[in-house]
């Protein structure tokens, strides 16, 4: 994969940070590099894999809200589901035993690193694509991620969901995306933008298409 520059990794920050529940707070030196460090051995160490399936048909369990809301005048849908690999999850187990401060960095930096990878993996869907929705957002419900597991068999990329609806490995997402319609990708039409904590620190959950 192409090394992030550090710009990017700067653009990161208010996320990484944010995942750490600090949004708003100032960062400080020594935690962006460590950040920058997290990120380099994150690039050598992430089997990143994406697998989708489009469709113009929806499935049974999309034909609800908040999906309808979301997916409303979109020509079709992508089903997706990504993750960074087992090694990413052996990392920040081993940190958090020996480390717990750069544990909980790593584990912040993987799950940005996971949005930033898919972000630009799917650039490829061009640029009336929604935003990515996943199962738990704006009301929906985790349990409906068994319904996207059935239909992409992602056992091919090697991610599995437990009895409790959490993906194994950790730093893994399956959701949606809308074709055409409302839902572009961008903070101005995201159905979350009312309660985004993101939005109210000058920051944004995404790091692809525009604001």
């Amino acid at each position: 994969m192409q090394e992030i520059s550090l710009s990017e990794i700067a653009a990161l920050r208010p996320r990484i940070y944010g995942y750490m529940g600090y949004v708003g707070t100032a960062s400080d030196i020594q935690t962006d590099n460590m950040i920058t460090e997290c990120i380099r051995e994150l690039e050598r160490t992430a089997q990143f894999n994406y697998i989708y399936k489009y469709s113009e048909e929806l499935p049974p369990f999309l034909e609800k809200e908040p999906y309808r809301s979301y997916l409303e005048g979109s020509r079709g849908v992508i089903i997706c589901a990504m993750t960074l690999g087992i090694a990413v999850d052996r990392i920040i187990n081993r940190l958090l035993r020996i480390s717990p401060s750069k544990g909980a960095v790593m584990n912040a930096c993987a799950g940005a690193y996971l949005e930033y990878l898919c972000d630009t993996y799917e650039e490829r869907f061009g640029s009336d694509r929604g935003a990515r929705f996943c199962p738990g957002y704006g009301g929906s419900r985790t349990e409906d991620l068994k319904y996207i597991f059935e239909i992409l068999d992602t056992h091919k990329i090697g991610i599995v969901l437990n009895e409790n609806y959490f993906m194994l490995p950790s730093k893994s997402m399956a959701g949606i995306i809308a074709i055409g319609g409302n839902a572009r990708a961008g903070c101005g039409s995201c159905i979350m933008a009312g309660s985004c904590a993101y939005l109210k620190e000058g920051a944004k959950c995404f790091t692809q298409g525009k604001k």
